[in-house]
């Protein structure tokens, strides 16, 4: 991502959570529990996700400040709200949309910081200490018109975490929901959990047609089946889940014609527009 405070970007912005707020200017070195929920949520299973919503609720961060707060001391203790707000530095993603960042210490932004050259009116930079929830409700205000698409805590760590305005939402309410942009695999252990749905609605004929022209056509791709999947740990919805039957071929192999299948097969996939891939071995005669 990158920020907001330079020419290619749009202007910091002012922001006002939609709930008042204590905040504060001061140093708090006390943020390990939630680092820790942070870690848990990298891994993006929803009971991981769980222990993360349990703890933002006593968590503190620190907000990265554009500009001065107009009459606030540094130090000084005020309500967020009732004409008081103040204009953060944010980020942008590839696609230019904005999200809200927080730290959960202030030497978490020193990476950035001297990355991006960030600085508080055009001094060193200052940040407003408060709650996590103050972060949160960033992470899905709008501003100046310009809707927030989530939240980045500690980027540029190895404790960052990147919320979407969804998993924001989420987490706000106090729902766990899978963040499954962090989910690579399944864990051994939890594709028990894995449900076949049946009676689910039939795969779209072009998918079908797609499918079996790559068995005509990869030696190695003897058989497949189409299914409808959920698992509560990863997933959150159902979606296509495609049984390959194989030759006897190694992971390399595998991996190759699983590229080739999602090669044809991808632009036909149905919402959410993915699917996993099992492999099986051959029947023995």
């Amino acid at each position: 991502m990158s920020s907001s405070d330079d020419q290619n970007h749009p202007q910091d912005q002012d922001c006002s959570p939609q709930d008042d707020e204590n905040c504060e200017h001061e140093t708090n070195d006390d943020a390990s529990a939630l680092e820790h929920a942070i870690l848990h949520a990298r891994r993006g299973l929803r009971s991981d996700v769980q222990v993360f919503v349990d703890a933002v609720t006593e968590g503190e961060v620190y907000i990265p400040l554009s500009e001065n707060m107009p009459n606030v001391k540094e130090g000084e203790e005020v309500e967020i709200g009732n004409g008081i707000s103040f204009r953060p530095h944010m980020l942008l993603d590839p696609q230019h949309q904005p999200f809200a960042v927080c730290f959960t210490r202030q030497e978490y932004s020193l990476p950035i910081q001297t990355q991006l050259n960030w600085k508080t009116s055009d001094e060193e930079l200052k940040f407003v200490h408060g709650p996590f929830s103050m972060a949160l409700d960033l992470g899905q205000t709008e501003a100046e018109g310009q809707s927030i698409h989530g939240l980045v805590l500690n980027p540029g760590t190895e404790r960052e975490l990147v919320l979407t305005r969804e998993e924001v939402g989420s987490i706000i309410q106090g729902r766990a929901i899978p963040l499954v942009g962090y989910i690579d695999e399944l864990p051994e252990g939890f594709e028990d959990q894995t449900k076949v749905i049946e009676g689910a609605e039939a795969p779209p004929q072009a998918l079908l047609q797609s499918l079996q022209q790559s068995e005509a056509q990869l030696a190695d791709l003897v058989s497949f089946e189409v299914q409808t999947t959920f698992n509560p740990e990863r997933d959150r919805e159902p979606h296509l889940t495609l049984v390959l039957e194989v030759n006897e071929i190694d992971d390399q192999a595998r991996a190759e014609l699983a590229n080739e299948v999602m090669e044809s097969a991808g632009p036909h996939l149905p919402e959410p527009g993915y699917c996993d891939i099992v492999f099986r071995d051959r029947k023995s005669d």
